[in-house]
């Protein structure tokens, strides 16, 4: 068992790598220089030559697209400058932070519940922007011409600089950083000082600036968002502008955690039943009619009455091409059975699975249950 006075501070320290964690910030540059110069020390590398500024993680990775025989770079760090450091320690402190919550949980702590609670809704957004910035420096590595040159270029001796499969391979993301506020716990509040002290450098960094990538000659590092907005499941969400956007104008648009065209969400009157069948991706035809509304969708003769009782009305519509269905869409309209101020009863729709027959069934699957059992339960009630 920990220590009476383990959980003293856990609170305060949680709150703190949070806030770090979702900062839109400007970065502390002079905080993150200095951890960037101990980290490279700490991992037995003298600190780069140069520490270049960038407004965003994708400006990073145009700047290693672009890099070239002129460019004295060096190569990744990235295992000598975090990893390495990181799993020295790392698996007694995942074994000690779980002991920490399990503590926290039995001695029922509603401050420390409540700091656990915003930790791991820190660390979902994170997971959430780690996402798009993956997804679109993927995209821009993917360019055959990009690919092309830097083999060339290593045929020529230049050291590997872009990575062989994703961004995070020679990045430091905010995720993995954040993930140094259990170290810095166990220094400063429980004195278990030796065999974390090489860490120090990283989490300055952690709770100064955004992403990193270390090579040995040159270190890249970014500002944090500037904007960034999510809904109540911790997913990047807005319905009137950039979910996500960076100090050099990098936006991601986002509908509840899902990337989409900044049109569909500046300009939703351009959302019709028509754009909607020609969307290919069936997540973007979701997000197209819920940013419609299903009942506009429904309004229009975009879903077809497939079945109606006493619990509510099933709708679906299907998309095809040359005969083979390529999507779907299936929802229970049901009325919410206390009135509103004006007296009117509000319609929800509840997207439900294709298989789904009956409105009865529909409605049940939505409660975890067969038709059967949810009748046998409107039966009791």
């Amino acid at each position: 068992m920990l220590a009476a006075g383990t959980l003293q501070d856990l609170s305060r320290y949680l709150d703190q790598w949070s806030a770090a964690h979702l900062s839109c910030e400007p970065a502390d540059r002079a905080m993150a220089e200095e951890g960037v110069h101990s980290a490279y020390l700490a991992a037995g590398l003298q600190p780069p030559a140069r520490i270049i500024w960038c407004g965003s993680p994708m400006e990073i990775a145009r700047h290693l697209a672009v890099a070239s025989r002129r460019d004295i770079i060096g190569a990744n760090v990235k295992a000598e400058v975090f990893t390495a450091l990181r799993d020295r320690v790392g698996t007694f402190a995942e074994i000690f932070w779980k002991e920490v919550v399990t503590v926290a949980a039995a001695e029922s702590r509603p401050q420390v519940s409540a700091a656990l609670g915003d930790h791991e809704r820190a660390r979902l957004v994170s997971a959430g922007i780690e996402g798009v910035v993956l997804s679109a420096t993927d995209e821009l590595f993917r360019h055959i011409g990009t690919r092309a040159r830097h083999a060339a270029l290593r045929l020529s001796g230049l050291p590997r600089v872009l990575p062989r499969n994703g961004f995070d391979e020679v990045a430091v993301t905010p995720r993995e950083l954040a993930s140094l506020g259990v170290y810095e716990y166990l220094h400063n509040a429980l004195a278990w000082h030796g065999p974390v002290q090489p860490l120090q450098g990283l989490w300055k960094i952690a709770k100064s600036a955004g992403w990193l990538v270390p090579y040995e000659q040159v270190c890249w590092i970014c500002e944090r968002p500037s904007r960034l907005h999510t809904d109540a499941k911790s997913r990047l969400h807005c319905p009137d502008g950039s979910a996500l956007g960076y100090p050099d104008g990098w936006t991601v648009f986002a509908w509840k955690g899902v990337q989409v065209p900044a049109w569909m969400i500046e300009h939703p009157e351009r959302i019709s039943l028509h754009a909607i069948a020609d969307t290919f991706e069936p997540v973007l035809r979701n997000c197209m009619i819920e940013i419609m509304t299903p009942e506009r969708f429904v309004k229009k003769g975009g879903a077809s009455q497939v079945a109606q009782d006493e619990t509510g009305v099933l709708w679906r519509r299907l998309w095809g091409f040359r005969g083979v269905t390529i999507g779907s869409w299936t929802a229970v309209e049901v009325v919410n059975a206390t009135p509103e101020a004006d007296g009117t009863h509000r319609h929800y729709w509840l997207r439900v699975p294709s298989r789904m027959h009956t409105a009865r069934e529909a409605v049940a699957w939505t409660y975890g249950l067969s038709a059967e059992q949810y009748a046998n339960l409107e039966l009791r009630t």
